[in-house]
């Protein structure tokens, strides 16, 4: 679990959704580039998180499965 008030909580926090988030928007809440978010996403699965990918309209929405 991500220490509250963390851009790794803000992470979680946004692929829990309902609608999830896209990659932009993730960069753009957290200042962290692309590669990075995809790598924090990498880390989240790695650790036991299912993460679900839709594309919606033309852009890929990542969210937390089964939360």
């Amino acid at each position: 679990m991500a220490r509250a008030g963390t851009k790794q909580a803000m992470l979680v926090g946004m692929l829990a959704r309902d609608h999830g988030a896209t990659i932009r928007e993730i960069v753009d809440l957290t200042g962290w580039k692309a590669n990075t978010v995809h790598s924090a996403l990498s880390t989240l699965r790695t650790s036991g998180r299912d993460i679900a990918v839709e594309d919606v309209g033309g852009e890929r929405r990542y969210r937390l499965a089964g939360d």
